[in-house]
């Protein structure tokens, strides 16, 4: 009998590319699924407002912490074309940690009130959305005859 034993080849290192491609295909995947999870998050509004009617947009207002919204809220919601029209504008508060709370308000031919609050991205709050309906302008201010769609 033979005592010997044969011996293994030397192992060779792994290329550092191969190494680096592995380590791009994971991250890929990774962002991959981080994209999908985030438009799918969009997903996450409500039927209503993803199959809302177009009506005009007003330009968008942004609302310093703890401030008012401005007077350029009711000017949209309530011009003749609006009235006649509909509307649609995007106030954008942030709360206390800086949080922002997306809040479409929608006037539709007739005068009612549409509004859509998206609180997704409140670390602190809700992280939902909601879905309002007030009889006229004048109900937001007092928030008398508004209920939850």
């Amino acid at each position: 009998m033979d005592s010997t034993v044969a011996e293994a080849p030397p192992r060779r290192p792994v290329p550092l590319v191969t190494v680096l491609g592995v380590v791009l295909l994971l991250f890929a995947i990774g962002m991959g699924a981080w994209v999908v999870w985030q438009l799918s998050a969009g997903g996450r509004a409500p039927a209503a407002f993803r199959e809302r009617s177009a009506v005009p947009q007003c330009a968008s207002i942004t609302v310093p912490q703890g401030g008012p919204a401005s007077s350029a809220l009711q000017d949209c919601l309530l011009g003749a074309a609006a009235q006649r029209e509909g509307a649609e504008v995007l106030v954008t508060s942030l709360t206390t940690e800086g949080d922002p709370i997306k809040t479409y308000y929608r006037v539709v031919p007739g005068g009612e009130v549409e509004i859509f609050t998206d609180a997704t991205a409140d670390s602190f709050g809700s992280g939902k959305w909601s879905h309002d309906w007030c009889p006229d302008v004048a109900a937001l201010e007092s928030g008398k005859g508004c209920r939850p769609a």
